[in-house]
């Protein structure tokens, strides 16, 4: 077996990514942004790359996707690997008849010859196992209401982009803090590359952000402020990152129909936020952010998809070639 989620230490050749905390440093969020500036133009230029030519890419989804699944795939193609979209793992793998996650990772392995393999699964500690039991690296897609590392990725690189910075920004994330693991990978990068990087929770009281990710930011002298009231901090903000109230994650539906719509975006709204700020959503969006801000040149939530076909390719490319 690989050795699996280590420190990157300014390498990430070999190495599974499994979670945002193998970053040590700004550094290593800076190779990939360089990295995924070269996809963008590559991409621009329609110019299909020969870089992967002989490597195989298996993307195992035991979750519904489009982003992440189409950007990996597109990421794949850009760079001419092999790709095998297997999606449905749920209903038509093994898995239904009792198959382990560890050797399902084994049997893909074996059965495609995969250079590496992207997973997506609802349990919480699904990469951490896939990564202990592959031959190959493995890339977290997301995993359960953990962490959804390369999200993280593309979200910053989508500040970076709009904003032109990464540091001295006050982010509030807004929504389902408890169950979301988006905002849980975002908060995490953002604090390792600035201390001075300060997050709102807006969430109802039911759906609050875990105190285990609020202390490890505290621990790390980032400042956290907690509301439930959207308008009191929209002036105060640089980037407006909502989430959905995720239905799949509630055991009742009177309990998601209770918070269900507690934020809304909407034009009324954005008038009280500052001119320069980014709006950002991981999508699907539910009825969180009206359509009518679509064309707020602040909305950067559609552009944001294409940043993840580029920091996808950058970590396909750095992973399996390196930083050369």
């Amino acid at each position: 077996m690989k050795k699996n989620f280590l420190k990157f230490n300014n390498s990430f050749k070999n190495k599974s990514f499994v979670s945002i905390n193998q970053f040590s440093s700004k550094r290593e969020v800076e190779i990939i942004f360089k990295t995924a500036d070269k996809m963008k133009n590559l991409v621009k230029n329609r110019a299909v790359n020969g870089l992967l030519k002989g490597y195989c890419v298996a993307e195992l989804f035991y979750q519904p996707s489009t982003r992440t699944f189409t950007s990996f795939l597109g990421a794949a193609n850009w760079l001419g690997a092999l790709a095998i979209p297997i999606h449905g793992m749920s209903a038509y793998s093994s898995a239904v008849k009792g198959e382990s996650l560890a050797d399902s990772i084994r049997s893909i392995y074996q059965t495609s010859a995969a250079d590496l393999i992207i997973l997506r699964h609802p349990d919480d500690d699904s990469s951490e196992i896939a990564a202990k039991n592959s031959y190959v690296p493995v890339i977290n897609a997301g995993s359960g209401k953990k962490e959804h590392p390369t999200q993280a990725i593309l979200d910053l690189y989508t500040i970076n982009q709009k904003l032109k910075k990464t540091d001295n920004l006050t982010v509030a994330m807004v929504g389902d803090l408890k169950n979301g693991r988006t905002i849980k990978s975002l908060a995490l990068i953002l604090s390792l590359v600035d201390k001075k990087n300060k997050f709102i929770f807006v969430s109802p009281d039911t759906l609050r952000a875990p105190m285990s990710l609020i202390n490890k930011l505290k621990s790390a002298k980032v400042e956290v402020y907690e509301t439930d009231d959207l308008n009191e901090i929209m002036p105060k903000v640089d980037v407006l990152y909502v989430t959905r109230i995720q239905k799949e994650w509630f055991a009742k539906e009177e309990e998601y129909n209770a918070v269900c719509g507690s934020f809304i975006i909407d034009h009324k709204i954005m008038r009280k936020a500052k001119k320069k700020m980014i709006v950002m959503h991981p999508l699907p969006r539910v009825n969180e952010i009206s359509t009518e801000v679509d064309s707020d040149p602040r909305a950067a939530y559609f552009r944001q998809m294409r940043s993840g076909l580029y920091t996808r390719m950058a970590l396909l490319k750095l992973i399996l070639l390196g930083n050369k």
